[in-house]
């Protein structure tokens, strides 16, 4: 009688997650809604500033604090303001101005004096100094908000000149901060075998890559000497992690941290292919564009991956500790921002390919065979533990990534077409 009831909840979770996958291919795939609901508008000291809840939890989908944290945080506003300035991009609103102006203000609210931000906010409007994830320092949430904060300078529109006029500062300050993060990029260091510079040792190509993403969107709006030399400078620290070609693997891929690849975060190529873009520089577009056309396919054979690491010996480099587990909207993220940007710089067909078969985790090409993003809600779950463990939970970054990917995926007609036939044809298996 178990094995009975397991069968009849198989098959009545394969006919749900059919129906989601069509229901998705018949309506524009994006959906704030969900986004809508996490954010928030607070006032601390008399300005009104837009926040994003971090956690929200099924099943119910109720907001949730964190006593040790807070309740936002820089991260996810940054993420957010980068989706909504996209979006007015492509179709300007009020509604939309305003979360720009309101999640622009929080980002400012929570800088320090020392240029670099604060992460998490307290209820009450108390910025946390003391989380070890929330200090003013050089670290993701302060290159985030360098992110967020440049893909406001792309918008051409009246209403925003006195903002970005306000917001300046916060972009040269932080650029001059990147301008001292690695002074020796010639020491290395020897990782297991891999040798990578020094100065990725405890930074990673991961953070630096947000960095590169940020200062591209910065040079197209602003030109200059300075911006591009800084730009290449790192732009060049990262083709350094681009690792060797591992034994009998045809891929080359781009290093996360030390001698490790992890899937969440992985932007390097996404990152090399805007800078090549921006500055017309070909070996960063080649590289971005050799992980996604080499390393991408192997990913999706694998059924998507989290993490592994590479060591050498006498030459020869080794893939260890493949796992495939958990898988979150971070990690596909990255990869399909990768491959759409591939294919917008060189038309080649086989990058819209691999952009569909990475949109379609989202919608149920994954280990899990359930999508992980609802269209009519715009909620995308937290992840997936293994083949019969999905985290229903909805928080901000797994929310707000899957909105990016999804919202980019909708920009190119010709990866979402690829999707779709990807889609269709697993359900006719």
């Amino acid at each position: 009688m178990h094995r009975k009831r397991w069968i009849i909840f198989g098959i009545l979770a394969f006919a749900i997650g059919a129906r989601a996958q069509q229901d998705a291919l018949e309506r524009p795939l994006v959906n704030p809604g969900h986004l809508d609901h996490l954010y928030e508008e607070v006032s601390v000291n008399g300005k009104s500033l837009g926040t994003v809840w971090i956690y929200c939890e099924a099943p119910d989908y109720r907001l949730v604090g964190d006593e040790d944290e807070g309740f936002t945080c820089v991260d996810d506003v940054a993420r957010a303001l980068v989706f909504y300035c996209r979006a007015y991009r492509l179709a300007p609103s009020d509604a939309l101005l305003k979360k720009i102006r309101s999640l622009t203000a929080f980002l400012q609210f929570m800088q320090a004096e020392n240029g670099f931000f604060y992460n998490f906010l307290l209820p009450g409007g108390t910025i946390n100094t003391t989380h070890q994830n929330s200090r003013a320092v050089a670290s993701w949430w302060s290159w985030r908000a360098f992110w967020a904060i440049s893909e406001l300078h792309l918008i051409t529109s009246p209403s925003l000149v006195d903002l970005q006029r306000s917001t300046r500062p916060i972009l040269d300050t932080l650029a001059a901060a990147m301008s001292g993060i690695c002074p020796d990029p010639s020491k290395k260091y020897d990782y297991e075998g891999i040798t990578l510079p020094q100065c990725l040792g405890d930074l990673g190509a991961d953070q630096v890559s947000v960095m590169v993403i940020g200062l591209a969107n910065y040079y197209r709006a602003y030109p200059g000497a300075e911006l591009k030399n800084l730009l290449l400078f790192l732009g060049n620290l990262l083709l350094a992690d681009l690792s060797d070609r591992p034994q009998g693997m045809r891929w080359q891929a781009f290093l996360s941290w030390q001698n490790y690849w992890h899937a969440w975060g992985n932007t390097q190529a996404y990152a090399l292919l805007l800078a090549g873009k921006a500055l017309g520089h070909t070996p960063f577009l080649e590289a971005g564009r050799t992980e996604v056309r080499d390393f991408y396919p192997w990913v999706l054979e694998q059924g998507f991956l989290n993490a592994f690491r590479l060591t050498g010996e006498k030459g020869v480099v080794m893939v260890r500790d493949v796992n495939q587990f958990s898988q979150i909207a971070y990690a596909v993220s990255p990869m399909l921002l990768a491959a759409l940007e591939a294919y917008s710089v060189q038309k080649t067909p086989g990058f819209a390919k691999t952009a569909g078969q990475l949109a379609a985790w989202f919608l149920g090409n994954n280990p899990a065979g359930q999508p992980m993003y609802d269209p009519s809600s715009g909620r995308t779950y937290d992840g997936i533990g293994s083949q019969k463990d999905i985290n229903r939970n909805a928080g901000a970054e797994s929310t707000i990534e899957g909105l990016l990917a999804l919202q980019a995926l909708d920009a190119v007609p010709q990866a979402r077409r690829q999707m779709e036939k990807f889609l269709k044809k697993k359900r006719q298996l």
